[in-house]
């Protein structure tokens, strides 16, 4: 009879993780439910890493702004009034009230609504009531702090870290890659969003959407997807801070969601995901491109923010409208229920480390790609 594995009474433990994805096994299960793990991600993981705001087209006209929250931290990304893309920490220099929620557009200034402190969309402070009578007070002391901001693959990314590399040396080829395979992604304009509550730890969901290992094994609903793209052909690549899954077209003869006879779109199901927490997708011959943002609540918890964009007047025929249906309502689902049924399992004290199923070549049902993920979380934590 097998043994359970003790648990190291050391968070970061990394058991028999090793740099081979032929002989690793996982990174150790405190890795997904360990306060002191999830805390250490925040500083060394999101508050260094470039994340998603919103897509380029909704920041596109001066006064346009995006707010983010990572982590606690507050952040908006503004288009000036001279055309400028900028980003800010969200909080008034006065006593620290937000400035702005949600997405939106000002005139000419945003407007603190506690004490009505103005600020350009330059961030400089234009108006403060009374400051005239405050002994010393300069308006150039009180500048909104200014966070990195870049457009990049038709996004709109900010970046805590003030020392971080521009995206383009960051994450090299990412941008081509995207717009190989989404030649129009800077046209398209968001249409909808289905957000999925799920009680994982974000690295969970992560893993699972970057194999296909169980695709074939999971459920009725992954089955299906074996029935739409060809597994074994699936090609796997990764590259500095970004991966590539690229499945061909399988034998689906409609019985999944109906595929018109000469589709203008690609057949492939693309896959690109970019670290730590954002991937870009295309589900077969939809007129639609489909972004997931996986974004941590909390050690155990994780909300997958998928959203749908099209390009004006395109996105309402049926392959479109039956894929989205397919996989917000079914897909979907099932991916939350596994993901919610390993983090369970995670905590149990049968399970310590399990062994990565990597055979040789870039075979589809392969968990290359889950090692070189797990590589770059312990490499971040590293310190």
């Amino acid at each position: 009879m097998a043994l359970a594995n003790p648990k190291s009474t050391e968070p970061f433990d990394l058991g028999k993780f090793t740099d081979d994805p032929g002989t690793s096994f996982t990174l150790p299960s405190p890795w997904y439910y360990r306060p002191e793990v999830y805390e250490a991600e925040k500083e060394a993981i999101f508050f260094k890493s470039w994340r998603v705001v919103c897509h380029a087209s909704e920041l596109a006209n001066p006064g346009d702004y995006a707010t983010v929250d990572i982590h606690g931290q507050g952040v908006f990304a503004i288009r000036g009034r001279d055309g400028n893309l900028r980003a800010f920490y969200n909080v008034c220099q006065h006593r620290a009230h937000e400035l702005l929620t949600g997405k939106g557009s000002v005139k000419a200034v945003v407007t603190c609504p506690y004490h009505a402190w103005a600020y350009g969309t330059d961030g400089a402070l234009r108006t403060a009531r009374n400051c005239e009578n405050v002994k010393g007070f300069d308006k150039a002391d009180f500048s909104l702090a200014s966070v990195r901001v870049q457009e990049f693959a038709g996004f709109v990314f900010v970046n805590l870290d003030e020392n971080a590399r521009p995206m383009h040396e960051w994450a090299p080829g990412f941008e081509e890659e995207v717009l190989k395979w989404f030649p129009d992604v800077r046209d398209v304009r968001p249409v909808s969003q289905k957000d999925f509550d799920i009680k994982a730890n974000w690295k969970v969901v992560v893993e699972n959407a970057i194999e296909g290992y169980h695709f074939p094994n999971s459920g009725p609903v992954h089955r299906e997807l074996c029935d739409i793209i060809d597994l074994p052909g699936t090609k796997l690549e990764t590259h500095e801070n970004w991966m590539a899954i690229i499945s061909p077209p399988g034998e689906n003869k409609g019985e999944v969601y109906p595929f018109p006879e000469n589709s203008d779109r690609n057949g492939h199901f693309i896959t690109l995901y970019l670290w730590p927490d954002w991937i870009i997708y295309y589900w077969p011959h939809m007129k639609m491109i489909s972004t997931f943002l996986m974004r941590p609540t909390g050690g155990e918890s994780s909300v997958v923010e998928n959203a749908y964009l099209a390009v004006p007047g395109e996105g309402d025929d049926e392959t479109t409208k039956a894929a989205v249906e397919w996989f917000n309502n079914g897909l979907g689902p099932e991916d939350a229920s596994l993901n919610e049924g390993v983090q369970r399992g995670i905590r149990s004290k049968g399970y310590y480390q399990g062994r990565l199923f990597t055979e040789d070549g870039d075979v589809g049902h392969s968990e290359h790609c889950v090692h070189a993920f797990q590589s770059w979380v312990r490499d971040a934590l590293a310190d």
